[in-house]
């Protein structure tokens, strides 16, 4: 499976800690977090309590699955890439982590505007795949791990 990855394909991690098991539960997906491959076995993701940035793909052995969009070209994996790795150094947004907190909780969408450098690890990803065109998520603005993994444009392809 990791020697078939390609640079945009999306992990999906299922959480083992407290704070994944509550957004798992919250979000009713068995996804707590969200990360990107961008080659030689390295991800980007948005962590809490970490600036956006690189971890290698052995993190989520075992923990993950793989999801990818099969309409990519070349190109647009590159633009995707390359919007990814713009935010990196960014912060994670603890703000739209509570926004999502009332979207899936208290059913109500709060009004919001999305930092310049901020993400969470869906966001930092979605944002990315839209910049080049594809809306994985159409009428989500801020989708989770789990709207991603329902996503009609990807397709799960095996677990790391």
């Amino acid at each position: 499976m990791v020697s078939e990855l390609k640079s945009a394909d999306l992990i999906l991690v299922r959480g083992t800690g407290l704070i994944s098991k509550a957004i798992e539960d919250v979000e009713q997906s068995p996804y707590s977090h969200t990360a990107g491959y961008v080659g030689e076995s390295q991800l980007i993701e948005a962590n809490g309590f970490q600036t956006i940035g690189f971890i290698g793909l052995s993190a989520y052995i075992g923990t993950s699955d793989v999801y990818i969009c099969d309409s990519l070209t070349n190109q647009q994996r590159q633009a995707i890439l390359k919007a990814a790795m713009n935010k990196v150094g960014g912060h994670y947004d603890y703000v739209l982590l509570a926004w999502e907190f009332f979207r899936y909780e208290i059913h109500r969408i709060l009004p919001y505007r999305e930092g310049k450098n901020v993400r969470i690890c869906s966001t930092l990803w979605s944002d990315a795949y839209r910049e080049a065109g594809i809306d994985l998520c159409p009428g989500i603005k801020f989708p989770s791990p789990g709207d991603l993994a329902n996503s009609k444009l990807l397709r799960k392809v095996g677990s790391l």
